[in-house]
This record gives C-alpha cells, sequence and structure tokens, in this order.
C-alpha cells in the first residue's frame, strides 16, 4: 500500500492530519510538478493510501475517490471544501504561502496556469489509539 504524509509548518504541524480525522478535509493538490516527480506516491481513485505523521506515527488510510487537473487559476468550489478552505482567496493564500518559495527555488513559476492535481478522498481507517 502507499504511503504520504501532509504538509506542516514544521514537524510538529499535523493540523491536515487532524482536520482528515475529523472528516474536515477530503482533497489535497499537489503541483504536477511535484506530483510527477514521485511516482511512488501516484494513486489512482479507488487506491487506499496509509497516512503516517511527519515522525513516522501511522495515522489513518484514505481511498482515493476522484483525481484531475486544474489550473491553479481555475480551482472549483468542491477543492476549496475539500481542502478545508473557508474561500477561493484563502485556498489560493494558503497554497501561494506553502508552494511558492519551494517551486520558485526549484525554477518552476506558481501563477495562474501552474497545473495542480487534485485528489479526493475519503477517510477508511483510523489509527488505534
Amino acid at each position: 500500500m502507499k504511503r504520504t504524509t501532509f504538509w506542516g509548518k514544521d514537524e510538529n504541524d499535523e493540523r491536515l492530519v487532524q482536520q482528515i480525522l475529523e472528516g474536515k478535509k477530503t482533497a489535497t493538490c499537489t503541483p504536477k510538478c511535484w506530483y510527477d516527480a514521485l511516482p511512488e506516491e501516484i494513486a489512482e481513485p479507488g487506491e487506499r493510501i496509509e497516512v503516517f505523521s511527519k515522525k513516522g506515527a501511522y495515522m489513518c488510510t484514505i481511498e482515493i475517490t476522484d483525481k484531475y487537473e486544474v489550473p491553479f487559476g481555475n480551482i472549483d468550489e468542491k477543492t476549496v471544501k475539500g481542502e478545508n478552505s473557508p474561500s477561493y482567496e484563502a485556498f489560493r493564500n494558503d497554497h501561494i504561502h506553502a508552494w511558492e518559495e519551494d517551486l520558485r527555488r526549484e525554477g518552476y513559476r506558481l501563477d495562474d496556469s501552474t497545473m495542480i492535481v487534485v485528489e479526493h478522498f475519503r477517510l477508511i481507517r483510523e489509527a488505534e489509539h
């Protein structure tokens, strides 16, 4: 089974995983250049992925329900809601903050035409505590 971790400001920031566990986050997106660079993490609808904390603890399993590519400037309401963002503007600002500097450092630009891979998912199983 494939494995993944979710972005955070630092190694202790697991708020995105917490949102998944609370049923608030049901989508994730990644610039296509990064997505394509990690073929071992590419998942198709129906595939299950184990989610781990940044410290390596198993947190939950999700199942991909939908996947598509869209320009950053054309993100739809379903993705904004799935990302647990309160608005389109908040979604954009959060992702610019999370991606822009690293993309620039790697020689890419983040603008409205930057292709994004969007994955919608459902929570299958939580870690036992």
